[in-house]
């Protein structure tokens, strides 16, 4: 399956997902669609030729707000063309009164664009026009983050905008900064610590990544990739749910969202899944997880890493090195599972016909690779910045990719789908990370971040623990429902702070609310990703969500071993020594074997509710940190010895058990 089979053109009206066609309106007119599509298009076209610099070229001089200005602009005129106002709304053209929206919301941006140089000079002088431009510009992003996103984000971003103006009137801790009515919307619109600050993050580093992503999509990219994870695993124990674990791990690296990487490769495992004998709610429950650990995987996690180096102020690469043992601790721990699950239901492999060939899987195999090496080659040994590094990758993954017979003679229609559909997925990125930017700079101006900041270090009077738990249900609960950029966009300002103050390493305390924020995605009751898979699994998706708790679980326990045990994050910002940091890799991940051997009663034969016990206190000494005892590290290697003389026994019993008379006459018969 290349490119483009697995994503129809938007086009062409043939839309891949039934969410995707309740989304967006199917133009029956072809000015309006050729319209749409060309909005579309320019969004990641002027997006190329401002990170490579060509306005620098020509000599023309540009305020970074300008062009985020112009991005702004054809976002909103692209939503209030295409996403219907509600289910009575028509579906197959744009009525008189989304016209007149959608070429406000293109005023809206290109006022900044143009003006942006005069209003610099006088931004803190609110004159009647600004005031009425600026009430204009965000009423049209709410009722977009409406359209786009639901009522959910929009009510969050509205009482934030409501204790904006009351701020001041308000007791206790929520008491803050006030502003007039003028001033608070002139500072939303056109301060570069509210919409502006986040606005710029998607209209270069996401839209970059999104640019490389698609192509990956539409050049075969990523079919490459599923197909390898499958060829690799398929014709072992569990073969399609390890299968899925590898190609949701591989391709939500770089998509970097749960429900978009469950309806991009869980089209594919889960019915495999199924196939190979795991239960509905398995087979759901593992794609969620997998695909929720790409939020987590570098090198893009969801463009959060970019957002993370941004805000603590330190290089890209320090963030994904730092994120890259968790993640794969996350993904070690489920591989585990789905393996025992295997063994305890007696499961075998992907049927042969299934597997693809992994001779000619490996043909195009290498392909893959000059991307990704190039992109990790900008990334962290030229030190270009992300945008730059992801507009190369791009170039060189449509040199690369078009070497395939299927891609040569269409490299310019694939890229054209490519460039389209970048534009519309930054539809939903542009506006969430605007809405992001409405909250935090409210948060900001107000005072609100450092109020909720000195609440939570209160907590730590109590111990760190303490505040760790409350901070863990406090993210998950600002998470639920949001795309991981504007989840971690609130933890990042509400959570974080306090964590930092009690004087956790600040890259830890920001890796463990972005960990907590993006398990929203498959914790009850919202749970996203499971509602997106539920209809692939045809299972309920409270089902889902709860099998995926258990296959998750090291998720909710891995963030609190790299705040106690710093060593787990690699790079300059763990500041532990490489011995002590590979002891406690090592612990970490027996540790993560023990636990899923434990939760699902199984070794080489089923454990009993005694021998669970026994591998669960393991487990629990083995992920004993070095920081919360003097002798812990005793506790450790006990716990490693007496883990391999507990493996060693089970062997035995089980090659005797294999080896008994009567077992013997059972497999013959």
């Amino acid at each position: 399956m290349n490119g483009s089979n697995q994503y129809k053109f938007r086009g062409t009206q043939k839309e891949n997902s039934d969410s995707v066609k309740q989304k967006h309106r199917t133009f029956e007119n072809r000015f309006t669609r050729i319209l749409w599509l060309t909005i579309l298009g320019l969004i990641p076209t002027f997006g190329i030729l401002y990170m490579l610099g060509v306005h620098q070229s020509l000599g023309i001089s540009l305020y970074g707000e300008q062009y985020v200005g112009l991005f702004l602009a054809l976002i909103l005129s692209a939503i209030y063309m295409s996403v219907p106002r509600g289910k009575h709304s028509p579906k197959d053209r744009v009525p008189w009164y989304d016209w007149i929206l959608s070429v406000l919301g293109l005023f809206a941006g290109l006022y900044i664009t143009f003006f942006y140089p005069n209003l610099v000079m006088t931004i803190g002088t609110v004159t009647t026009e600004r005031f009425i431009i600026s009430v204009v510009a965000i009423l049209l992003i709410l009722e977009a983050i409406r359209r786009v996103l639901g009522k959910g984000l929009l009510i969050v971003v509205l009482v934030f905008m409501v204790y904006g103006y009351f701020a001041p009137h308000l007791p206790g801790i929520f008491r803050g900064s006030g502003s007039s009515v003028r001033q608070l919307f002139n500072f939303m619109y056109l301060d570069s610590s509210s919409l502006m600050d986040l606005l710029n993050i998607a209209a270069s580093i996401a839209l970059s990544f999104i640019i490389f992503g698609q192509i990956l999509l539409f050049f075969g990219g990523s079919d490459i990739l599923n197909k390898f994870a499958i060829s690799t695993f398929g014709r072992f124990r569990g073969g399609p749910a390890k299968g899925s674990i590898l190609g949701s791990s591989l391709v939500g690296s770089i998509t970097g969202g749960p429900v978009a990487n469950v309806v991009l490769t869980g089209s594919v495992t889960i019915p495999l899944m199924k196939k190979g004998g795991y239960s509905s709610a398995q087979a759901g429950g593992i794609e969620s997880v997998a695909s929720t650990g790409g939020s987590v995987m570098p090198p893009v996690m969801g463009v959060a890493a970019f957002i993370i180096a941004e805000t603590l102020g330190i290089p890209y690469s320090e963030v994904a090195l730092a994120a890259l043992v968790p993640a794969l601790l996350y993904y070690a721990c489920l591989f585990f599972q789905v393996d025992f699950i295997a063994g305890r239901k007696g499961l075998g492999r992907v049927k042969k016909e299934d597997i693809p060939n992994i001779r000619d899987v490996l043909k195009k195999g290498w392909l893959i690779l000059a991307p990704l090496g190039a992109l990790v080659y900008f990334l962290f040994f030229e030190g270009y910045s992300p945008a730059i590094a992801g507009v190369y990758a791009s170039v060189i993954a449509v040199i690369s990719l078009s070497i395939q017979k299927t891609i040569r003679g269409r490299i310019l229609k694939l890229l054209l789908y490519a460039f389209v559909e970048s534009g519309r997925v930054m539809l939903d990125i542009g506006i969430v990370l605007a809405a992001a930017g409405l909250v935090v700079g409210i948060t900001g101006v107000t005072g609100l971040g450092f109020n909720l900041g000195f609440m939570l270090s209160n907590l730590a009077d109590h111990g760190l623990l303490l505040l760790l738990v409350v901070s863990a249900i406090v993210s998950i609960i600002l998470g639920m429902g949001m795309p991981a950029v504007a989840a971690y966009a609130l933890v990042a300002v509400l959570v974080a702070p306090a964590i930092v103050d009690l004087g956790v390493n600040p890259l830890s305390a920001h890796l463990f609310v972005y960990y907590f924020a993006i398990l929203s995605s498959f914790t009850p009751p919202v749970a996203m990703a499971c509602f997106t898979a539920a209809p692939l699994a045809k299972e309920s998706p409270n089902k889902i969500a709860f099998q995926s708790i258990r296959l998750g679980i090291v998720g909710y326990l891995v963030p609190f071993l790299f705040v106690y045990a710093p060593g787990l994050l690699l790079g300059p910002g763990s500041q532990v020594p490489w011995l002590q940091s590979t002891f406690i890799i090592v612990t970490a991940v027996i540790g993560c074997f023990l636990l899923a051997m434990a939760l699902e009663g199984f070794l080489f034969q089923h454990l009993n509710g005694y021998k669970r016990l026994i591998a669960s206190v393991l487990a629990v000494c083995l992920f004993l940190p070095h920081s919360t005892w003097e002798y812990s590290w005793i506790v450790n290697c006990i716990a490693f010895i007496v883990t391999v003389f507990f493996i060693l026994i089970e062997w035995k019993s089980h090659r005797k058990v294999r080896e008994s008379p009567v077992i013997a006459h059972a497999n013959e018969a």
